[in-house]
């Protein structure tokens, strides 16, 4: 990427809406706004503006009711919530009253929309997956190809736990009992007749449960382990004695008996198998007739794409089928945003072909290079901070334990355990103190008198006060970011990769041929592998060429944490979440407990590491053999990275941050924070005195029309036009909410940059939709770790 040394990956995710942007303005009103602020400026009497407010609702009532009935919105509320189907969108299809709950339908409508309408995202028809790819290419920037339809393929999954509490049920079949595989925890050790685990004292075992745990490596079924360990001149008098035992090894964590697969994005194939290999023919094929019942239904769900009547008779057809297999309630974790709650899901793939060329990749090398060198730094920060504080765990372990060997690895995570937890919303101590000193530095930069900043400001096409914007020249501040963030190798192997996505703003690829665009940096996920999920990695046309990508950079030398089956990750489900889809046969593996797939190399024990301080004070990983050895960063590499992923953070929250600009890119867009107590027209009961509240309370604070905004009461980001009624009912919503768990919450409001104007993103009929890049960056110094 031009001078800068980074090296981008061919492949880039394309992330784009499923709806056109412009829905979202069905639900705008500038009459009513105007009358508002006439109201306000005195220019019309209270009746003439109840008038209006009245003529507006009749306007929402029937953009309401066009998209409540609307096929596709429809479709997709069937996958999301179907109970909202029958309890909001029939009622307000057929225009119910506009009474409390008639408004509640209203805002419930309408927050689905502007997210499937506006949010770039991986999910369903209305998230579909789609690729780009870079190209030598000197003739255009930007080349788009859109495909005769939307979504050039669907495919439905079953969720995990789907797959796994359908195992759970053959399992308990008595016929199927003796062919099931006990598998060994490959966390724990077996050590003469002790069993070393990493969480809880050794167990101990006697002579027969060492070789039947011993066999449980051997792949080999139920069955056969008690013709062979069980009866008279046998380690076990009788089979009873063996399969106390087995119930004993699962009490305590040291083997699985069942019939529960990996997380993969096709479970149903691995239970197949496992079946297949059940060697009396009856209760097979019974149980492989069970099987081809769930999977008939999903068929139904997946041949239902495009008719939401039939999805939702599918949906019910597929619940009653794994409620009569399993007993177990055909929905899960009610409520929660980010989860894996219905039997299934489906996946798609847009239909465009898009291609990005030189000309893009030189307008954008200099401040990106400069933006991925700083994040490079970060991560070091970052890292120096965690090895200070295992440092300090390990001295203080060490202190007054002389002879008492080297410290358990499983001890230091236990006291680590709290700096190690990814939150959506709060970063441990350690990555905070990084991002302070981080923000402290680029403010070095920016107001250094050698940036030579410009400062510039443009009066928005809606007329509201003009947006205020920093603009440097990557020329100008490049040796300054390099004596900020000086560079050094990365910490480990994971910090190879950092992840920019990218929105482009601009009317169409014409104009970004033209030079009329910008591009807008999303969020920069530090030290990690965007494209590593399974929902990317199975969308792709040629999934080997991201293994091979992968691969190559991390060329043998990572040390890869496998999450256990009991992650709290994995309730989110398999698309999006670790286990990585991309691991690689020489990288080495090590888990907590019962890991959740099967890496395709060794599995190290967890209890057969610890740690040592090597001769320099760093500390190191070994086994007890002596045949590992690894820094102990490099171990802890998954985890460092997770916690790490959302560190970028360049500029601290402010009442009011100006967009910063370098060269092409927007660093940050134009931003503002209020605290819930400054908004308390929120509160007002009234609805029209809270949207003449919301017009007032804007034009006080200049804003523009329309923003996004984030709140502590909602985990994704949310659109707000000061014009709708509808939208500020939305707001004001999530700001009392916000305020009623936390009276000191504040609510940051970002511009909406790219707007619906300035979407590229077409479909074959014209329509807009909103899209960002994501890109994987190669740290050139890799190879100096």
């Amino acid at each position: 990427m031009g001078t800068s040394g980074w090296q981008l990956w061919q492949d880039v995710l394309l992330r784009g809406a499923g709806f056109p942007a412009r829905l979202v303005r069905d639900f705008t009103d500038p009459r009513l706004a105007v009358a508002a602020d006439a109201l306000h400026d005195g220019t019309v009497s209270a009746q003439e503006f109840q008038a209006a407010f009245d003529a507006a609702v009749e306007r929402l009532r029937t953009a309401v009711r066009h998209i409540a009935a609307d096929a596709r919105f429809r479709e997709a509320v069937t996958w999301q919530n179907r109970a909202l189907v029958a309890t909001c969108l029939d009622k307000a299809a057929t225009g119910e009253r506009r009474n409390n709950r008639g408004r509640n339908h209203e805002k419930a409508i309408v927050g689905h929309l502007q997210r499937y309408a506006l949010k770039n995202d991986t999910i369903g028809f209305f998230g579909p997956t789609g690729w780009a790819a870079w190209t030598d290419g000197q003739d255009m920037p930007l080349r788009l190809e859109p495909g005769p339809r939307l979504l050039a393929r669907r495919t439905v999954y079953f969720e995990s736990w789907t797959i796994d509490a359908v195992a759970r049920a053959l399992a308990a079949d008595p016929a199927i009992q003796p062919w099931l595989v006990p598998r060994r925890d490959p966390a724990v050790v077996l050590d003469g007749d002790l069993v070393r685990r990493p969480h809880g004292p050794p167990l101990p075992v006697t002579v027969a449960e060492a070789m039947l745990l011993k066999a449980c490596d051997a792949g080999r079924p139920v069955r056969e382990l008690t013709g062979e360990l069980s009866g008279p001149g046998r380690p076990f008098p009788c089979a009873a004695d063996l399969a106390e035992a087995l119930a004993r090894f699962e009490e305590h964590g040291l083997a699985a008996v069942d019939l529960e697969g990996p997380i993969e994005a096709w479970p149903e194939r691995t239970l197949r198998h496992r079946l297949a290999a059940v060697g009396d023919p009856e209760p097979r094929e019974r149980a492989l007739a069970v099987l081809d019942r769930l999977l008939d239904a999903r068929r139904e769900v997946g041949e239902a794409g495009g008719d939401p009547d039939a999805l939702a008779s599918a949906m019910d057809r597929l619940n009653n089928v794994f409620e009569d297999i399993t007993g177990e309630g055909a929905v899960r974790l009610h409520g929660q945003t980010y989860a894996s709650r219905t039997l299934v899901y489906e996946d798609t793939v847009r239909d465009v072909r898009v291609e990005l060329g030189a000309r893009l990749r030189t307008d954008l090398a200099g401040a990106l290079g400069l933006v991925l060198d700083a994040a490079r730094w970060l991560i070091g920060r970052i890292a120096r901070e965690y090895e200070a504080l295992f440092r300090d765990i390990h001295r203080q372990w060490s202190a007054g334990r002389t002879g008492r060997g080297a410290m358990p690895l499983a001890e230091l995570l236990e006291i680590a355990a709290p700096h190690l937890v990814f939150s959506l919303r709060t970063a441990p101590v350690p990555v905070r103190a990084a991002v302070e000193e981080f923000q402290e530095r680029w403010a070095r930069v920016l107001n250094a008198p050698e940036a030579q900043e410009r400062h510039e400001e443009a009066q928005p096409p809606d007329g509201t006060a003009p947006a205020a914007r920093r603009v440097f020249s990557s020329d100008r501040i490049a040796a300054l970011v390099r004596r900020e963030f000086p560079a050094t190798p990365p910490p480990w192997s994971a910090a190879v990769h950092h992840a920019p996505d990218l929105m482009i703003a601009a009317a169409s690829a014409e104009a970004v041929g033209a030079g009329d665009y910008q591009v807008v940096l999303g969020e920069l996920h530090v030290s990690f592998n965007t494209l590593e999920n399974r929902a990317a990695v199975e969308q792709h046309p040629d999934p080997d060429t991201l293994r091979e990508a992968d691969a190559a950079d991390h060329a043998g030398r990572r040390v890869y944490m496998v999450p256990p089956r009991d992650n709290w990750w994995l309730s989110i489900g398999p698309r999006l979440t670790p286990p990585s889809a991309l691991m690689a046969r020489d990288t080495v593996y090590w888990t907590t407990r019962h890991p959740c797939v099967e890496p395709p190399g060794p599995v190290l024990a967890l209890a057969d590491l610890s740690v040592h301080a090597d001769e320099e004070g760093r500390l190191v990983v070994r086994d007890g053999a002596g045949t590992f050895r690894s820094p102990l960063l490099e171990v802890l590499s998954e985890p460092l990275s997770g916690v790490s992923v959302n560190s970028f953070a360049p500029f601290p929250p402010d009442r009011h941050r100006p967009r910063v600009t370098v060269d092409r890119l927007v660093m940050a867009r134009e931003s503002w924070t209020f605290p819930v107590a400054d908004l308390p027209w929120t509160a007002l009961r009234d609805e029209p005195e809270r949207y003449l509240g919301a017009r007032a309370w804007r034009g006080a604070q200049s804003l523009p029309e329309r923003l996004f905004y984030t709140s502590p009461a909602e985990d994704k980001p949310m659109c707000v036009d000061f014009t709708s009624l509808a939208l500020v009912n939305l707001f004001a919503t999530a700001v009392r909410r916000a305020a009623e768990q936390d009276a000191e919450a504040v609510i940051k409001l970002t511009e909406t940059l790219p707007d619906d104007d300035q979407t590229w993103l077409t479909d074959a009929a014209g329509e807009r939709y909103t899209a960002e890049l994501r890109v994987i960056a190669v740290d050139p110094l890799r190879t100096q770790r």
